[in-house]
């Protein structure tokens, strides 16, 4: 796989060089990526998509496994210069609310340069390092995150059909409810009188 490495403001960039990323990349993607955050101690990963025009399953699989990668390494790797393609596929299966996706390295650095100036001014002098910056960048997204992924509890409620939801469902024409009815809220208190001492 044909790919270059450069560094700008302490931050990595790993630039593919290919118009196609698949099942021929990946392991040398995953080679690249691991070396990249264990000898080279690179935290920080931005992965630069802009030459890329196409890419299938593997290549899916190989962005999810750098951006696990990174996170085992207490990094982030951010991807950036997406085409539509591969955000249609990031869409499709739901992993574009779980990778950090930027349009550019640009818009990247316009988060990190502010918020490094901003460090610096508060602690005087002492040098901040980008690692800092980009960790608390990491922390506001993942806020973010939290505040628009529903809980995995709440969707098992959901999800749960009671008898009483049946029987409505049943009494009402499929034209009124094209959707089977779901059982939302809490789940109800058991009755006394079963598994009860008194």
């Amino acid at each position: 796989m044909k790919n270059s490495v450069s560094s700008r403001k302490e931050l990595t960039i790993l630039k593919l060089e290919e118009e196609v990323f698949d099942f021929r990349h990946s392991a040398c993607f995953r080679q690249t990526i691991e070396t990249l955050l264990l000898q080279e101690n690179s935290r920080n990963l931005i992965i630069d998509f802009s030459q890329v025009k196409a890419i299938d399953s593997s290549g899916i699989s190989s962005m999810l496994i750098a951006h696990q990668l990174s996170n085992q390494c207490q990094g982030l790797a951010i991807f950036v210069s997406l085409c539509q393609q591969i955000k249609e596929l990031l869409k499709l299966t739901n992993l574009d609310k779980q990778l950090y996706i930027f349009s550019s390295i640009n818009e990247v650095m316009t988060l990190v340069e502010p918020a490094m100036k901003n460090k610096r001014a508060g602690r005087g002098k002492s040098q901040v390092h980008v690692d800092e910056v980009i960790d608390d960048i990491c922390d506001d997204l993942a806020l973010l995150d939290d505040a628009l992924i529903p809980d995995d509890n709440l969707d098992a409620d959901i999800n749960e059909e009671t008898p009483e939801n049946e029987d409505l469902a049943e009494s009402e024409s499929d034209e009124d409810h094209p959707v089977p009815l779901k059982k939302r809220g809490r789940p109800k208190k058991p009755k006394p009188g079963k598994n009860s001492n008194g």
